[in-house]
């Protein structure tokens, strides 16, 4: 997994801490993240890369409506689209 792929989903992973402690271990969190968003995060928040992590997740949420279903479906499970 590459470092920002790592980082992007290490966000994440703290942002819904009581997600990972209903049962889901931060790994299955990480992986589930990278399978989901992996793909929409390099297509449209290379950019964001720099400004670290919370930068890409806002970038993610500022294009709510170009999501993958999958990448909209788990930030919304994880409480992080609405």
């Amino acid at each position: 997994m590459s470092i920002t792929r790592v980082s992007l989903f290490t966000a994440l992973v703290l942002s819904v801490s009581s997600f990972a402690s209903a049962g889901f271990a931060q790994d299955d969190v990480r992986k589930r993240g990278d399978k989901a968003c992996g793909g929409d995060s390099r297509r449209m928040c290379t950019k964001a890369f720099q400004g670290g992590d919370m930068a890409v997740l806002g970038c993610l949420q500022q294009n709510k409506v170009r999501l993958s279903r999958t990448c909209h479906k788990f930030l919304t499970e994880i409480g992080q689209l609405y």
